[in-house]
């Protein structure tokens, strides 16, 4: 009972402030009082409360929460399962699989007690939840391996289509734009080679693949691998670790990346569900022998802030990126591929109901090309320093069936603005996908 209590106060208090779905004012109102009187010890009358504001047609969150707290205080542990149960489709799914436990436990089954804090440990909780659901499988079994307790590895599986209305990014200028259908597909895997996210080596394998059944010359393929040693220290989760990436264009090999890279991860950063992440890595190109332009080096820093105030989610990231590659010359031109840049991105995300989510961003990306283009124009030879200024906006829904399985439909415009004419084009790509996890 003991463990239960912080959850569960933490639960009425911080979950006040989360938007609720009613049909009448009288409903909410029922809703307010229910968590008055269960404030003030009354647990009957917030028990009525409470299911009289769901009778009348009232949706959260917060309400489910509340009430399956009461029906675990008043010892009506069926419904208090049945209740926590609505959630865990939604972001609290960690936090309903602790209270199920705790449910569990109270009716003495030991064996759903631990299926149910295990599920805790494998839905990415914060720490506090970590640390009690550990503690209660330790409870039910001293002899519980710590680092079994974890889920070891999680997968996910998306594919979609869409369409884009300039492929080849021709620019503003050009009499017509090349249009065309697309199939794309992503798999990813993560997988604990020794140990856990609390300390231990993660393995990690992605694959992108992005098909134009009219326009094969722009087909892309991306393969990558990752080893990285992951650490919780009390400022956050430290990781350091080598990759390598795999990229073909058109069926054809491009080219090769070898990478070193660490970061950061921290929830100890302000604002209610925080998460902020500061990664770093530097990159050697080893381009196929036609895109010898492209070899060298590449490093990025990373900074990244998300926050979750109830049904709302926003993400703040900026990306800073230097390229020391050999750059393009001909015999009459010379073509910086080398450019400095600076991105800023912004994404906001509102929760209409536990299952269907609004998303809207904005982006804007700075690139200077140190070394400058030598073009050739009718008028001689043109000497220019390249700079681009890159303008991207977003919206988008997901529906998620279930915790694992999700549909999402995006609609994207890219704007590109460069000193030189021939890099200035205008996409706009629409895209709708599936996303199954494991």
């Amino acid at each position: 009972m003991r463990s239960f209590l912080p959850v569960a106060l933490a639960v009425c208090v911080a979950l006040l402030s989360a938007s609720v779905q009613g049909q009448t004012p009288e409903a909410k109102a029922h809703f307010r009082a229910g968590i008055q009187a269960f404030n003030d010890g009354e647990l009957d009358r917030a028990r009525r409360y409470l299911e009289s504001a769901a009778a009348q047609g009232l949706s959260s969150r917060s309400l489910s929460y509340n009430l399956g707290v009461v029906y675990y205080r008043l010892g009506l542990y069926d419904k208090a399962e049945q209740t926590f149960r609505q959630l865990i489709p939604t972001r609290q799914k960690a936090l309903a699989y602790y209270n199920i436990g705790l449910t569990a436990l109270a009716r003495e089954n030991r064996r759903e007690a631990e299926e149910a804090f295990r599920e805790v440990l494998a839905s990415d909780p914060d720490e506090n939840l970590i640390t009690l659901a550990r503690r209660q499988l330790e409870r039910l079994d001293p002899k519980t391996d710590r680092t079994a307790a974890r889920k070891r590895w999680a997968g996910l599986v998306s594919v979609g289509g869409g369409y884009e209305d300039n492929v080849a990014l021709f620019p503003d200028t050009a009499p017509k734009k090349l249009d065309s259908g697309f199939i794309e597909a992503l798999a990813a895997t993560s997988y604990y080679l020794y140990g856990d996210s609390a300390s231990g080596l993660r393995s990690d394998l992605k694959f992108f693949s992005r098909q134009y059944p009219s326009e094969h010359s722009f087909d892309l393929q991306v393969a990558q691998a990752e080893a990285r040693w992951v650490q919780r220290t009390s400022p956050g989760q430290v990781h350091v670790g080598v990759g390598g990436d795999y990229i073909w264009r058109d069926r054809r090999s491009r080219e090769r990346r070898a990478r070193l890279m660490a970061g950061i991860t921290t929830r100890h950063c302000p604002g209610p569900g925080s998460r902020c992440q500061v990664k770093a890595e530097a990159t050697q190109v080893f381009p196929e022998s036609e895109f010898d332009a492209y070899r060298g080096q590449m490093y990025r820093l990373d900074a990244q802030y998300l926050i979750r105030p109830g049904d709302w989610s926003a993400k703040l990231k900026y990306r800073a990126e230097y390229n020391d590659r050999d750059n393009l010359e001909t015999e009459n031109e010379f073509f910086s591929v080398s450019p400095e840049r600076h991105d800023i991105d912004a994404s906001l995300g509102y929760a209409l109901t536990d299952s269907l989510t609004l998303e809207a961003g904005a982006g804007f990306r700075l690139s200077y090309y140190r070394t400058p283009h030598q073009l050739r124009i009718p008028e001689g030879l043109l000497t220019i320093q390249r700079e681009d200024k890159r303008y991207t906006l977003s919206v988008g829904t997901t529906y998620r069936f279930s915790d694992r399985t999700s549909f999402s439909v995006e609609l994207d415009r890219t704007d590109n603005d460069s000193n030189i004419d021939r890099y200035s084009y205008d996409r706009h790509t629409a895209t709708a996908s599936v996303t199954v996890g494991f």
